[in-house]
């Protein structure tokens, strides 16, 4: 017999989606974006090791110090998870790495759960819809390879479930509804400043209900829960919210500098994301409808404003969308299946709506087995892992091709790295090493692709003594992605030891 709590709808979306991101956390390594290491795994490691990565520290600025476009919220977190690894002896950046992938792929179950009970909530009467998203979170598409990563895209998104959900789960709200919406929204807005959005969608939709009441209830809590969760500010700073600040003024002065696009961007952003034709499906699903519930247009109003906002504001990189995705899932799914059911040409055509779910998981069948394994910018991880294995402190990257940052967390070093960078000036290699005397690279770690050789040529003539250890060559899905998005550098890497080769004294 099977057990009852394997009988539950969710038991089985939950088990797969346990299994997928263990798989993700433990198979693929490195990172996905700039942000997700850089303002994150780097900000934090740096200050449990005593260090200030980019100087966001007021007292590493010097006499005015200003605030970076960023929040510290999420990397606050992290730092309290490095320093609990490094006081229990799990000092290697490789475990941390993995460990910090573990714990975020466990957290993001919530997702899969708070999604099937929103689609539940939504469609009360339609259990299969609700599973049937659980699923599509569990195992659909990227979701795995994203959620064991940094991403405050993805880590802001399990509060902002809770709070929706707390809205839509009763039509008249009650007082732990209230305090739970306020709360979700508080603490995703904490975390990621533009989902306060859902929270300005929410306003018209109880005034409409005539619920102001419930308006001011939810809003104070949001309020009180968003200052508790940028309360780091006040250990920082002395004062608070000093990081929105600074993070509004960069915004509106540099959102120009920034991958821009049409309005209609995350549409077609959306539409890629889901896997058409479902992904399609699903849109008109969650916003077809004239006559809904009150509980439908308290989630679907905020999320489509979260929409609007983003399509219409200058900046648009893809992974902006990703908090509102699993909530608009769940709304079409359920909106979806309430379509099908009353709509005489698709009942008459359930081969085309099978036909379109088939094409939906053999495409993230097919995505599940390539991402798992998916280590992210494979070549700079890996440079860095060997320079910890060699105890190297100092080295020195020879950019030809290409000018990406190292990770240098991976490096276990703070020092400061040479840079020879050749993408604009080409000089003489003695009289680069020269200037490198006061505190010599270990290694030369050349960085590039098709004029690697010409460099490494250049810097043996000018010292012969150079000793070739090793090359570091990217994964072939991070090449592939530079082919789709040449935003998306790859790079070789060569390494050459320095012992006894420099022109130091």
């Amino acid at each position: 017999m099977i057990p009852r709590f394997a009988q539950h709808p969710l038991f089985w979306p939950l088990l797969a989606a346990l299994v997928a991101r263990m798989a993700a956390a433990t198979f693929g390594s490195g990172y996905l974006m700039h942000d997700d290491h850089f303002l994150v795994v780097e900000v934090a490691a740096s200050w449990a090791d005593g260090e200030d990565y980019n100087n966001w520290l007021p007292w590493n600025q010097g006499d005015i110090p200003s605030p970076r476009p960023g929040n510290f919220a999420y990397p606050s977190s992290q730092f309290l998870l490095f320093l609990l690894m490094d006081a229990i002896g799990w000092e290697h950046p490789a475990d941390q790495a993995l460990a910090l992938r573990i714990l975020h792929g466990l957290y993001s179950l919530t997702i899969v759960v708070l999604g099937y009970l929103l689609a539940r909530a939504l469609a009360p009467n339609d259990p299969k819809a609700a599973t049937a998203v659980a699923w599509m979170l569990s195992i659909g598409g990227l979701w795995p390879l994203l959620c064991v990563h940094q991403l405050v895209e993805m880590v802001c998104i399990p509060p902002l479930m809770l709070g929706l959900w707390a809205l839509a789960r009763n039509a008249q709200l009650n007082r732990k509804d209230l305090l739970l919406a306020g709360i979700g929204i508080g603490m995703a807005t904490g975390l990621r400043y533009q989902c306060g959005m859902i929270g300005l969608g929410l306003i018209p939709v109880l005034l409409v209900e005539r619920r102001l009441r419930d308006l001011i209830a939810v809003g104070t809590v949001a309020l009180l829960t968003f200052a508790l969760v940028q309360s780091p500010d006040l250990f920082v700073w002395g004062r608070p919210f000093v990081q929105l600040g600074g993070y509004i003024d960069y915004n509106i002065g540099n959102a120009g500098d920034y991958p821009s696009g049409p309005w209609y961007q995350y549409l077609l952003t959306l539409a890629g994301l889901l896997i058409p034709p479902v992904s399609l499906m699903l849109l008109w699903g969650a916003f077809h409808r004239r006559r809904a519930s009150a509980q439908w247009w308290r989630v679907a109003i905020p999320v489509l404003c979260f929409l609007l906002f983003h399509s219409l504001f200058v900046n648009k990189q893809e992974r902006f969308i990703l908090p509102i995705v699993p909530a608009l899932i769940a709304l079409g799914g359920a909106g979806w299946n309430l379509w099908s059911e009353q709509s005489r040409w698709w009942q008459r055509n359930r081969k085309v709506e099978r036909m379109a779910w088939s094409t939906f998981w053999v495409v993230s069948m097919g995505l599940l087995v390539v991402t798992i394994p998916y280590s992210g910018k494979q070549t700079r991880v890996q440079a860095m892992d060997f320079l910890y294995e060699q105890r190297a402190s100092d080295f020195a990257m020879i950019q030809v091709d290409s000018g990406a940052m190292p990770p240098q967390f991976y490096s276990g070093s703070w020092n400061s790295y040479h840079i020879d960078n050749r993408r604009e000036t080409r000089r003489d290699p003695i009289a680069v090493a020269k200037s490198w005397c006061s505190h010599p690279p270990q290694f030369l770690l050349f960085q590039g692709d098709r004029h690697l050789g010409e460099a490494v040529a250049e810097y043996k003539g000018a010292m012969p003594d150079l000793r070739y250890v090793t090359t570091i060559k990217p994964s072939r899905i991070d090449r592939w992605l530079h082919e789709i998005n040449p935003i998306n550098s790859v790079e070789r890497i060569m390494v050459y030891s320095t012992e006894g080769a420099l022109p130091c004294p």
